[in-house]
């Protein structure tokens, strides 16, 4: 025991990430984030197809991490088979045609392969050219799937990609509920807290009102941009990014507080490390936010929550942010909760299968992922998955069968016992 415990206190994660960072007798030569396709191009051919990203490395029984990969069970839709097909991209051997871009696309970018990929610069740069293959692929006219135009041309009319009105963005908030007109800090709520996972944006509020904190709801949040941004269609995303910048500086608000993985990832790494956004708004997540509350003691749990639950690491949060203990920390000093942990936890967590794109153009690999996790967690004999997703949750919903485990949000069980 005092083994691992030893081994644990060593862990490092990539700054800004939540990828493990692998120590090396050569220090990794600089690599810039975020460039396009042929900035990455040389570094790829280190890449020796060697199946490492296929599993967990090491860990959890070397248990499988690629949706794309298992689902479809082809070299291609694996991160080696990836690489291989950039290089022949770039090197001027292959063309780009729908079906190559279709494998692209046929990926969540959870960056689960990433983390398993031994080969230190691959290791910490492969989801960069993962992402700037999508960029090229709508460059070149091959992307984004058709799904994702529709969703991205609703999202820029009416600042959502649900199909909803904007208009109806604010149809959630009870009556009851408190905010302070020149209050520094907002709620961004996020277009699925908005439309679809409505009593996650209920439940964070009533729990700010009973925090006492000073907040508001900015009438004119849109989309963040993430839907857009992750299928490579980042001109349109940095419109959606500007336009809440604009609004929310405008607005004098000085620190943001999200219950959206999605948001929270895209406000505080993709608008100023992307698209050049410096805005100078903290950013929190909800869990991040409640763990400062009850370190200084201004959220105490009154009551108990009796249920065995296992918590689901969100992507966008975890390998992207490096967000894996705040969650944690905060469901394990709930009384009367038991915490029971899944094989895959953490960097090596399996995703969902709702992000990227994918629930909407590949429904059958999305289905696919979810009842993959879903699985899992019963494993574990819990009675429920928790996740600070509203993404991740609609898409446990819509894939537990019989209700034979419960899927709930984090801010849910907090409402309840405070």
């Amino acid at each position: 025991m005092d083994g691992v415990i030893n081994m644990a206190k060593k862990i490092r994660y990539i700054k800004g990430m939540g990828v493990t960072h692998i120590d090396t007798r050569q220090e990794i030569h600089k690599i810039d984030r975020y460039k396009n396709i042929e900035h990455y191009k040389d570094i790829i051919y280190q890449c020796g197809k060697c199946g490492t990203c296929r599993t967990v490395y090491q860990d959890a029984d070397w248990a499988k991490v690629c949706p794309s990969g298992e689902f479809r069970k082809f070299e291609s839709y694996y991160l080696g088979g990836k690489n291989l097909l950039i290089w022949g991209l770039t090197s001027g051997k292959l063309n780009w045609t729908d079906n190559l871009a279709n494998i692209f696309y046929h990926c969540s970018v959870c960056m689960a392969c990433v983390q398993q990929c031994q080969v230190p610069e691959l290791h910490s740069f492969s989801g960069e050219w993962l992402m700037a293959m999508r960029e090229e692929a709508v460059k070149q006219g091959y992307g984004p799937m058709p799904e994702q135009r529709l969703y991205t041309k609703h999202t820029m009319e009416e600042k959502n990609p649900y199909m909803e009105k904007h208009d109806d963005r604010l149809n959630w908030l009870p009556s009851h509920i408190k905010q302070t007109a020149d209050a520094k800090l907002a709620y961004f709520v996020g277009c699925t807290s908005s439309y679809r996972e409505k009593n996650v944006a209920v439940a964070t509020v009533e729990i700010l009102n009973s925090l006492k904190v000073d907040f508001r709801i900015h009438d004119n949040e849109a989309c963040c941009g993430s839907p857009v941004y992750m299928t490579g269609q980042t001109e349109k995303a940095k419109i959606l990014a500007e336009t809440n910048v604009n609004n929310f500086k405008n607005a004098g608000i000085e620190k943001i507080v999200t219950s959206c993985a999605g948001c929270y990832r895209t406000w505080k790494d993709i608008y100023p490390n992307k698209f050049g956004l410096e805005h100078g708004i903290e950013v929190k997540h909800l869990p991040e936010f409640l763990l400062g509350k009850l370190k200084n003691g201004e959220l105490n749990f009154t009551k108990e929550f009796n249920m065995k639950i296992t918590y689901h690491d969100p992507c966008h949060i975890g390998r992207h942010m490096g967000i894996y203990e705040a969650p944690r920390d905060v469901l394990s000093n709930i009384p009367g909760i038991e915490m029971l942990e899944m094989p895959r936890n953490r960097s090596n967590a399996w995703c969902c299968g709702s992000g990227g794109g994918v629930r909407s153009a590949f429904k059958d690999m999305s289905a696919f992922a979810a009842n993959e996790r879903i699985e899992e967690a019963k494993e574990t004999a819990a009675e429920a998955i928790v996740t600070c997703c509203p993404f991740c949750l609609n898409q446990f919903k819509n894939n537990i069968k019989d209700n034979e485990i419960q899927a709930i949000d984090l801010s849910e069980i907090v409402k309840k016992v405070i």
